[in-house]
């Protein structure tokens, strides 16, 4: 697992450590950088893309292995610009240095040349442990099977297009969603995401926590092989009207799908990363999405969640007073920016047995206690207006 992330003049981080913990839960205004957390491993888990297909080990440094070529765009879904946008502002240098730390190994630690003078679209890893791959299996970022989910996921999409992939996936954005939920038909899901005590199959377990979040949801899917497409319709468990293209239901269900698809898929001791899981859905599947987020860490997956919901926060809350989760295997990461500031502030928060949070910094998921206390001032002000 890993325990924490390295970053040193990346964006608007100097040099900062980020804790992690099996489930980590990411908030913070915009702009303040939690974004470029999760870009960093993204840059990382290129890097071991590249050295996979090298077949081999890459230090760079004294030119005995090839220069990893990192892509800023398109990949993993990332649209960073070019390479003057990547180092920090107050740092005249051109040297990023990216890295992960675990128990029981040596931390992984790559650096990268991002040319400021000379814009370029991807990055260089000029320095990486030679030992990479040969250490996978203590950070989840390098294994094979990784399961990610941008926050521009797709919308509602009647046919999406099948994949040849190594391991089942719904895609960075869902949209191979419908395709996993075909190949995964016949799958059993791991004993601590079993809601529905009769059946561990993939199908039964999904529609089980998908009626969490929409009651009754019930997702069928139609293979055309000839098209290279899967057809998706949604339906109610009861109703008489028939299931229905996605299209007609909303983008709700569309992109909460392949967060539930990802989480039960998502093998013990690989990792999940989610962008704004609570996107498009009411508060109290919010709430549920952040119980089966803490139900999914709870297989041994870790979990890396980014968020703006108070609701996802307390149901990981609730997950841990379910005893779904322990509640020191999971924290939340808040970052800010001070008048001025260009360095983000870390608030690392975790809970006791009874979910209470062990700090509250200003700005955290604090704003409808603001909203109310000023409402209640204008009442009483109001009612005093009246009386005189």
């Amino acid at each position: 697992m890993i325990r924490s992330i390295h970053l040193t003049n990346f964006k608007c981080f100097q040099e900062e450590r980020i804790p992690l913990n099996r489930l980590t839960v990411l908030s913070g205004g915009n702009g303040v950088g939690k974004s470029s957390v999760i870009q960093s491993l993204l840059l990382l888990r290129q890097t071991s893309d590249r050295a996979r297909l090298l077949r081999g080990t890459v230090s760079g440094a004294d030119g005995a292995h090839p220069l990893l070529s990192i892509k800023l765009n398109d990949e993993y879904r990332l649209s960073l610009g070019n390479s003057a946008t990547l180092t920090n502002a107050d740092i005249e240098s051109d040297i990023i240095v990216l890295g992960v730390s675990a128990d029981g190994t040596d931390p992984v630690l790559c650096r990268f040349e991002a040319s400021n003078t000379k814009p370029t679209t991807s990055i260089a890893c000029v320095e990486a442990p030679g030992d990479l791959l040969a250490r996978a299996s203590a950070f989840p970022i390098f294994q094979q099977e990784f399961h990610y989910l941008v926050a521009e996921r797709v919308g509602p999409r009647d046919l999406q297009p099948m994949a040849d992939q190594s391991f089942i996936s719904t895609g960075y954005a869902g949209e191979f969603t419908a395709f996993a939920i075909a190949q995964a038909e016949a799958r059993m899901v791991e004993q601590h995401l079993c809601i529905v005590a009769d059946s561990s199959l993939f199908r039964v377990q999904l529609e089980a926590w998908m009626g969490r979040l929409v009651p009754g949801a019930q997702i069928f899917t139609t293979s055309h092989p000839d098209l290279n497409r899967v057809q998706m319709a949604i339906g109610r468990r009861g109703a008489t009207a028939k299931a229905l293209p996605p299209a007609n239901t909303g983008f709700g269900i569309s992109y909460a799908l392949p967060v539930v698809v990802s989480g039960l898929l998502a093998a013990p001791g690989s990792m999940l990363i989610v962008e704004n899981p609570e996107a498009h859905l009411h508060p109290s599947a919010q709430t549920a999405i952040g119980i089966f987020l803490a139900s999914v860490a709870s297989t041994g997956v870790q979990v890396l969640v980014e968020t703006h919901s108070e609701n996802v926060l307390n149901g990981v809350r609730l997950a841990a007073l379910r005893d779904i989760i322990p509640h020191n295997d999971a924290s939340f990461m808040f970052l800010s920016l001070g008048e001025g500031s260009g360095q983000p502030t870390l608030h690392p928060i975790t809970m006791d047995k009874a979910a209470e949070l062990t700090s509250w910094p200003p700005g955290f998921f604090d704003q409808q206690g603001a909203d109310l206390a000023e409402m209640m001032k204008a009442r009483r002000a109001l009612a005093a207006q009246a009386k005189s």
